[in-house]
């Protein structure tokens, strides 16, 4: 499984995901499907999984934000659009709704024990993608980065440089602000690390970090060949938990006042392009308002072959 950063990132939803390797893509595929039913039948049913005024939050079938809804004054569902700041921000200005609507959006999903601001969207992995509600509301950009920039944007072709032009001059029109306490453009989190769980397949604690992209795998071979391959190192989320309970364990059990310190995960979280092309194809079906009479299958299975 590999993890992008949203730092220096052009679109959000488009690299915030996990990407299984080979071996578990096809039940991966199948999960996304089945998201996808829902999303066809959530929206036939005018619903969303939270809801707070005018703004709704779907979730995937992990328990991920993974699209806003938007709604009309009698609660029926209008459009909906990628979980991300910008598009919120577009959105709601478009529709006439209140960002003060995020607010009890927010509470309720606390409440319910899902993370959705900076950091917390996915976790254990240190991505820091994620939406800061209140930050929104108080101007700010959001989230932990600024996409509003992207440095690497030459690269990704003249679709990215349109789609990062229009985000800078949507900031713009709003005179948002990169407040420094929620943007700090600091990237991965290695201190949130943990073993990331696999369908179909054992979980997967070894982490490879090559300081821009990092990468679980269940076996120590497979990460090592990829440290080959990219330049990183290879660290045992697993091994590393053990150690840091057995500091633990010894500090309790001494005599010694000293409080043993836990040991920080050193590895960090970016994406690869399979990230990118799955989000893209979420982003296609669930975010582009097909109608109801359209079998949302037949949308996914199109665009994964393309």
């Amino acid at each position: 499984m590999e993890i992008t950063s949203a730092t220096a990132v052009t679109n959000l939803a488009s690299t915030a995901i996990t990407a299984p390797k080979n071996n578990s893509s096809a039940a991966n595929f199948a999960d996304l499907l089945v998201d996808t039913v829902k999303f066809a039948e959530r929206k036939e049913a005018k619903e969303a999984s939270f809801v707070s005024g005018r703004l709704g939050v779907d979730l995937n079938s992990n328990g991920v934000p993974l699209r806003m809804v938007y709604l009309d004054e009698q609660g029926n569902r209008l459009t909906a659009s990628a979980f991300s700041a910008e598009s919120i921000l577009r959105n709601t200005q478009q529709l006439g709704i209140s960002l003060g609507d995020l607010k009890d959006l927010g509470r309720q999903l606390d409440a319910a024990g899902i993370g959705y601001k900076p950091y917390d969207l996915y976790k254990g992995t240190g991505s820091d993608h994620g939406i800061d509600f209140d930050d929104l509301i108080a101007g700010g950009l959001g989230t932990a980065y600024d996409w509003t920039r992207d440095a690497n944007v030459a690269a990704k072709g003249p679709g990215a440089l349109q789609r990062l032009e229009e985000a800078a001059a949507l900031a713009k029109s709003l005179n948002l602000t990169a407040h420094a306490e929620v943007t700090k453009n600091q990237g991965i989190d290695p201190t949130r690390f943990t073993t990331q769980a696999a369908t179909g397949a054992s979980p997967r604690h070894y982490v490879m970090f090559n300081g821009s992209v990092a990468a679980w795998y269940g076996s120590s071979e497979q990460a090592n060949q990829a440290s080959q391959l990219y330049g990183g190192s290879v660290t045992d989320i697993a091994s590393q938990a053990s150690a840091n309970a057995s500091v633990g364990i010894r500090a309790r059990n001494s005599s010694s006042s000293t409080t043993a310190s836990h040991s920080e995960a050193t590895q960090a979280t970016t994406s690869a392009s399979a990230a990118d092309q799955l989000q893209a194809l979420i982003n296609t079906i669930r975010g582009s308002g097909v109608a109801a009479n359209v079998n949302p299958l037949l949308q996914v299975l199109g665009n994964w072959l393309r």
